[in-house]
């Protein structure tokens, strides 16, 4: 169990405290920035927070281990709302229709084939990539399979993974497209995957979430699948793609989370009134033409909810850098820095169930954080693809700690 530490002289701590639900409209730019912050960690949860002097003086600091962030800025980690930690090597993603793609299928095939210790290594690295650059919770779904075996064994793989160091949520993304095993027949591959999947699944508690590709199944069939897993206590994500009714029915079943690309306004008008997260994973290399517009700025000035997430592995999901995510997000998406860290903080966390819990800086809250190279939040924006962490904090233990480089000196 972690110890007592102590975070300290943090030019900017960006705590994110505010009310206990998902941020929307101009709550996503307030930060609650506590300037020279320090935040006192016990038994992996936040004790208090608060000026350096202050906090530093409180009698049951005196004996915490101290970090000095030097001018640094102190943030909550990152909360990756969507993403997949088993991809084949090289990952060959698929060009157009991935069912009917025989090298994504067969890329596929040979990665379920393998042995569980030998998934859990490939699984292993990415997640340790994900905790240098800055992630310290992450919602992973499976990759497509047809056979049960296949799908309980990546789920169990999951659960072995659990807190090694992230926390992995998982999600069986059973329905991403129809198998060539069940072309021509959507409904037989959806009634197989409600029958015969879905509720051992939810017997032995492998998943938290269930999530349907909405540009690929009939409307009929993703809410059967949806209402299937909600009715034996899963919670439901919805992946839009081109359907222009997705959002609609994301709401209208409650679903955690719909991760959009484009959409109508109307559709925007009722997550705007919903408890519905809007995933937006600009890394996510679509056929959209470059001069097309995001609807992020639209949805956050509607009122909706939003949250980014890498959608790494996932179709054309690029990156596991959620600093990359938020400069995309920035540059192509018209979001502010703050915007962009409260999508990718505390709004990630309430789209995977557990915003209670990490996402924020709060006394009671996973002491979940990181310490950056950089003096303002802002600059974590800005450069591309520039890795800024110069440690992770997970659950009050330190699991990655910059190193120097041989030949340089300072930062």
């Amino acid at each position: 169990m972690a110890g007592k530490i102590l975070v300290r002289g943090a030019r900017q701590l960006l705590t994110l405290q505010g009310p206990k639900e998902s941020r929307r409209g101009a709550v996503l730019n307030a930060l609650d920035i506590i300037h020279d912050g320090a935040v006192l960690l016990q038994e992996g949860r936040v004790l208090t927070m608060g000026p350096s002097r202050r906090v530093e003086n409180l009698a049951v600091s005196r004996d915490a281990r101290e970090i000095n962030a030097a001018g640094r800025v102190v943030m909550p980690g990152f909360v990756d709302s969507r993403a997949r930690i088993l991809v084949p090597r090289p990952v060959p993603f698929p060009t157009e229709d991935a069912a009917g793609d025989v090298e994504f299928r067969r890329a596929l095939k040979e990665l379920t084939a393998l042995p569980s210790r030998s998934l859990a290594a490939r699984a292993q690295s990415v997640l340790a990539g994900m905790s240098r650059h800055g992630t310290t919770t992450v919602s992973a779904a499976t990759i497509p399979a047809v056979e049960r075996s296949a799908n309980l064994k990546m789920l169990r793989v999951f659960a072995s993974l659990h807190g090694r160091p992230l926390d992995v949520i998982p999600t069986f993304y059973g329905a991403p497209f129809v198998p060539p095993e069940f072309a021509g027949d959507q409904a037989a591959y959806v009634e197989s995957l409600c029958k015969e999947q879905i509720p051992v699944i939810a017997r032995r508690n492998l998943a938290r979430f269930v999530e349907v590709n909405c540009g690929v199944f009939q409307q009929e069939l993703a809410q059967r699948y949806l209402e299937i897993a909600r009715n034996l206590g899963l919670l439901m994500r919805v992946h839009a793609g081109a359907s222009p009714w997705a959002a609609r029915l994301a709401v209208a079943l409650n679903a955690a989370s719909v991760t959009v690309e484009d959409i109508a306004h109307e559709e925007i008008a009722s997550l705007a009134k919903s408890r519905t997260i809007a995933l937006l994973s600009p890394a996510f290399r679509s056929e959209r033409s470059a001069g097309d517009s995001s609807p992020a700025r639209a949805l956050i000035d509607a009122g909706a909810a939003v949250a980014l997430a890498s959608s790494f592995g996932l179709e054309r999901g690029a990156t596991y850098n959620m600093q990359m995510v938020m400069s995309l997000a920035c540059s192509e998406m018209g979001m502010s820095p703050a915007e962009a860290i409260s999508a990718a903080t505390i709004n990630g966390a309430y789209a995977v169930g557990c915003g209670d819990q990490c996402g924020s800086l709060e006394p009671g809250k996973r002491a979940d954080l990181l310490v950056l190279n950089v003096q303002d939040y802002r600059e974590v924006a800005h450069p591309f693809g520039v890795n800024h962490v110069h440690m992770v904090v997970k659950n009050g233990a330190i699991v990655y700690q910059e190193g120097e480089v041989a030949g340089c000196s300072g930062r």
